[in-house]
């Protein structure tokens, strides 16, 4: 019988002293253990690093100046000696099986496994399904899905680490890093999703900021329109619009969510210029519950 893949869990953290300890002691309560647990220090100024060192087995990287999410992630990887990487973030909490259950979906082809999250408040309570209950597509079209929106939480991934190592996160991207990369692992093979909600991501009041319209249009729509265009041999004309026409109508509602009504504006019309057609649309939780 095949023997169970390796895995190496990587976390990012930059002065994550209150939160650190939570994130690795979910890790460590794994039913199936993981086999290194490497943290990446981004350069805190807090006991992030002090603490992180107090958990059984975790192996410290330190960034001598702050890098950002997706160089930490990076970082990480560099240093994983495992044959798959999963993520978490410093301030988010696995479920006991999540380790167990997603390495039992792994199967030649697969480059990308994930799982359902819940959001909660930075007060503990309950935000809901992190996106809302939207259909998670795994089959041929979950490229196309990539593209018009993303499903995929970063602390539910577990990807294969020498493709992570060959693809790299962008560094050039402040928000969106983890979008492209996994519209880029999607590329490659084959999306497997555990239906069950096996992680907890917990919003803190300054994670907000990655839904501002601002950053939408500087780094996450830029991104989208650069893979749309190296992907347009194998999209039709009515795809491209849909994605567009998405993506733009949900940054609108992101700018319309903090008031910044001029960008809202501008986004929206070019939704509508895409084809865009207004039906519904749910505001991730903690992004209503600021804009309240």
């Amino acid at each position: 019988m095949a023997s169970t893949p390796s895995v190496s869990v990587v976390v990012p953290a930059h002065n994550a002293a209150a939160t650190i300890r939570r994130a690795l002691q979910s890790v460590l309560a794994q039913t199936r253990p993981a086999d290194e647990i490497i943290v990446v220090d981004d350069a805190s100024s807090d006991a992030t690093a002090v603490i992180a060192l107090t958990c059984p087995g975790v192996k410290l990287v330190r960034l001598a100046e702050r890098r950002g999410a997706a160089a930490a992630r990076n970082a990480g990887i560099a240093a994983a000696k495992s044959s798959w990487i999963a993520f978490l973030d410093a301030d988010d909490v696995w479920r006991p099986q999540k380790l167990e259950k997603q390495l039992g979906e792994i199967h030649d082809g697969i480059s990308l496994v994930f799982c359902a999250s819940e959001e909660f408040d930075c007060d503990g309570r309950s935000l809901g399904d992190t996106f809302r209950g939207h259909a998670v597509e795994t089959g041929a079209r979950a490229l196309k899905d990539l593209l018009r929106r993303n499903f995929v939480a970063t602390p539910t991934v577990m990807a294969p680490r020498a493709l992570l190592a060959r693809l790299c996160f962008d560094e050039d991207l402040a928000v969106g890093e983890d979008q492209d990369m996994w519209i880029r692992l999607a590329l490659e093979g084959s999306l497997a999703y555990v239906p069950e909600t096996l992680a907890e991501v917990y919003v803190q009041p300054d994670s907000l900021s990655r839904y501002r319209g601002s950053d939408q249009g500087r780094y996450v729509l830029p991104m989208i329109r650069r893979h749309v265009e190296r992907l347009r041999h194998r999209l039709s004309r009515k795809e491209i619009r849909t994605i567009l026409a998405e993506r733009y109508a949900n940054a609108g509602h992101i700018a319309l969510a903090h008031h910044d009504f001029a960008r809202a504006a501008s986004f929206f019309a070019r939704a509508l210029f895409a084809g865009y057609r207004p039906s519904t649309w749910t505001a991730p939780a903690a992004l209503r519950r600021q804009a309240s």
